[in-house]
């Protein structure tokens, strides 16, 4: 923006000093050697001379080195020596053409040189502009764009107070600014300017992208820095860019909002549905079995047999209302892990106490490895985790197939793997069986909400390991626990301490 400035106010005032003290020294180192030279050749070292500069100084300099090398051509080459009466005509024709041509040339480079330096404006105006570009695109929120834009305006213009006032904020900006300029702004789409002292003006801009005014963009800039249309021109495409940027990033709100309400709504869907089908069955079935046992149709070996059924029923509503309440507090972020070193054999094994109560019939196999270090883990939570894998294996492999479970060290984390015959998973359902209300089977005959495995990825996270699905050869499903094993304290040298 100043180059464009200096270029309309007109070269500086030393750009005619070089040029006459470029020719007039020019002259004196060419004078004792006038006898030598041809005039053609001393011509064209005063042309080639204007050439230079016009290269460095502009027109004006040039046009004044021009004359200036006619006079000296005249009066120190041309016959008689140290006279501006010239007596021959093949040397006023001379005289004439060398300044004529000297001015041409020297304008044409002047032109040259001014197309040159509006070329390297505009490449640094559009690089700047780019980088302006790519800022305000990894800004997420209107305030962020507003900033990055401040800082922009503050580098290029030295501008201060940068505000953005969106349409309904025109009323409560008087304190700021007039609401009746940033409306008449606004209407006509133009840009404004009001004085604010010391040779500073207010400059006002719409923001106008393809869904209409966005704003006005509002600050205090220096009055020469925009005095040029160029300077103008500039801010007012800076303000294009600002208008496409604060467009997207409300688009980009409106998604997000949509995004949340959609999400909200099916979870709303999913819980429902979970509620009125693997809860409601359930206790209808309790109704009807409670109702049989009080009656006492039923002999002492089917009452056995119902009250048990009764109580599994129970157990497995408890879990999942359990469950529902535990993902409710995970999702608002109250997870606090209460750790301490465990040998995993002691969690693995109370987990293993809940499982055989709850399925007699099934058949377990449990391989750890020897000398395993003990891990710093909240025991509660990670045979909640432990629980709900083996639950989700019982439910999903037949009643005859064995549930493995393996425990290992690999490298610097402790892997349990607990794994089923069942039918596996498809491999898009890989990373999304960890997500809320998914299932691995849509069929209605196996209760469950979908929340056992969020639940074990949350509190494994927490914990900074990691979790993974695979499908088994030959069929089944094999859930990986990775838990980092850290720097474990010495035991024993703990024991000899008070």
């Amino acid at each position: 923006m100043e180059s464009a400035q200096r270029n309309r106010t007109g070269p500086p005032l030393r750009g005619y000093l070089w040029a006459s003290l470029g020719t007039l020294a020019g002259t004196l180192a060419l004078s004792p050697a006038r006898t030598s030279f041809d005039l053609s050749n001393v011509a064209l070292l005063y042309v080639l001379a204007v050439v230079v500069v016009a290269a460095s100084f502009g027109r004006g300099p040039a046009v004044a080195a021009a004359v200036l090398a006619s006079l000296c051509f005249a009066y120190v080459f041309v016959p008689p020596d140290f006279s501006l009466a010239i007596t021959e005509a093949q040397y006023l024709l001379s005289a004439i053409i060398m300044p004529v041509v000297a001015v041409i040339v020297g304008h044409l480079t002047s032109r040259l040189k001014q197309q040159a330096e509006l070329a390297g404006r505009k490449t640094a105006e559009s690089t700047s502009l780019y980088s302006f570009a790519r800022q305000l695109a990894g800004a997420a929120t209107p305030g962020a764009v507003v900033e990055a834009t401040g800082e922009f305006l503050a580098r290029s213009f030295d501008a201060r107070q940068v505000r953005v006032f969106f349409p309904d904020e025109f009323a409560s900006a008087a304190g700021e600014v007039k609401p009746a300029l940033l409306a008449q702004c606004a209407a006509h789409n133009a840009f404004l300017s009001c004085p604010s002292g010391k040779g500073r003006f207010q400059a006002l801009l719409p923001l106008t992208a393809a869904s209409g005014v966005q704003g006005v963009l509002v600050f205090d800039v220096d009055a020469a820095a925009l005095s040029t249309q160029d300077a103008v021109e500039y801010v007012e495409t800076v303000a294009s860019v600002l208008a496409v940027a604060l467009e997207r990033s409300h688009f980009a709100e409106r998604a997000r909002e949509t995004e949340v309400m959609h999400a909200a709504e099916s979870l709303r869907n999913s819980i429902l549905s979970a509620l009125s089908h693997d809860l409601r069955t359930p206790l209808t079935a309790l109704v009807g079995m409670a109702e049989a046992v009080a009656l006492g149709k039923a002999t002492p070996e089917r009452q056995k047999h119902m009250l048990e059924a009764i109580r599994n029923q129970a157990v497995s509503i408890s879990r999942q209302t359990t469950n529902l309440l535990d993902m409710a507090r995970l999702s608002a972020g109250r997870l606090r892990l209460n750790t301490a070193w465990q040998p995993v054999e002691e969690v693995l094994g109370a987990t293993l106490q809940q499982v055989r109560t709850q399925w007699k019939a099934r058949e377990l196999r449990v391989d750890v490895a020897k000398d395993l270090p003990p891990i710093n883990i909240d025991a509660v939570l990670i045979e909640r985790v432990l629980w709900n894998l083996v639950e989700n294996a019982m439910k999903y492999a037949p009643a005859e197939a064995p549930i493995e479970i393996l425990v290992r060290r690999a490298a610097d984390r402790l892997e349990i793997a607990v794994c089923d015959a069942g039918p596996g998973l498809p491999a898009e359902h890989m990373e999304r069986i960890f997500d809320l209300f998914q299932r691995g089977r849509a069929e209605s005959d196996i209760p469950g909400l979908g929340l056992g495995l969020a639940i074990a990825r949350t509190i494994v996270d927490a914990h900074g390991g990691g979790i993974a699905a695979e499908n088994r050869e030959g069929g089944g499903t094999c859930f990986r626990i990775g838990l980092p094993i850290g720097d474990p304290p010495n035991f024993d040298d703990m024991e000899g301490q008070p």
